[in-house]
């Protein structure tokens, strides 16, 4: 761990997202105190045998508050943590057995990097392409719980719109100024009703245990309830079929098989 002076020195004047002490006396000056995100995902203080993947890590605030109970913590950004202001955090706590890898959600896979008990997604999914996909990412390398914390757009709609699974696509602020950008970030790319969320969860095979809408946020704990990836529909979303191979002669109907 640095010195209180040394470390000062370092974190100031960086653009901080999240604003947390990472040693004490020495504090961030992020936009976002994430305090009490972690109080709501009510993990137990004796994390030691639990391991955790913090997908869209950041400044890294989740992967030490988990770490510092005892999981065993692997972090994913699509920024190099160098980058990020995870490396430097990991620095100045001396904190170097937390793995961390440069990955985008949308290329992550169980058969690379494993399951894990704990899944953290928060504030990720309104940051993607690809939201479906990123969610089928994080759920295959799920074990048992998967947190999901997103901007939501409940308030924004008719009541009897805002309780149907809409997503709406947010255009590019840069380009299309005149469509309004969710707190001038041009990487927010969706926004979900929470009926939206839930059933993409359960449409992935979690049961949505939690779910609480806060103006435009919304914040769900799921548990895996179903093992079998055949039983969802991942196959039909990303995979192909595996061909049943042609009869020899073309001309009989049983050499065609049509599925």
């Amino acid at each position: 761990m640095l010195d209180q002076e040394t470390a000062l020195k370092l974190v100031q004047g960086k653009p901080w997202h999240h604003n947390f002490e990472i040693i004490p006396g020495v504090r961030t000056s992020g936009a976002y105190d994430p305090t009490g995100l972690w109080q709501e995902l009510e993990l137990p203080d004796d994390m030691s045998a639990l391991t955790v993947a913090d997908i869209g890590a950041s400044n890294g605030f989740f992967s030490f508050a988990a770490h510092r109970r005892g999981a065993r913590v692997v972090a994913f950004d699509f920024r190099h943590k160098d980058n990020s202001g995870f490396g430097l955090a990991q620095y100045i706590n001396g904190l170097h057995d937390i793995e961390h890898h440069h990955a985008n959600v949308l290329d992550l896979s169980t058969g690379q990097y494993g399951k894990f008990d704990v899944v953290l997604a928060l504030g990720l999914l309104y940051h993607v392409s690809d939201p479906y996909l990123a969610l089928a990412n994080c759920a295959g390398m799920c074990a048992d719980r998967l947190f999901i914390e997103s901007y939501c757009i409940d308030q924004l709609l008719p009541d009897s719109l805002s309780r149907e699974p809409v997503m709406r696509f947010i255009p590019d602020g840069v380009r299309f100024p005149r469509h309004g950008q969710v707190n001038a970030d041009r990487s927010n790319f969706w926004g979900f009703t929470s009926s939206c969320l839930q059933l993409m969860l359960e449409d992935v095979g979690f049961k949505v245990e939690r779910i609480k809408v806060r103006g435009e946020r919304v914040f769900i704990d799921a548990r895996r309830v179903n093992w079998n990836d055949e039983n969802t529909r991942l196959g039909m979303a990303y995979k192909t079929i595996k061909p049943t191979l042609r009869g020899n002669d073309p001309s009989t109907s049983h050499a065609w098989n049509i599925f």
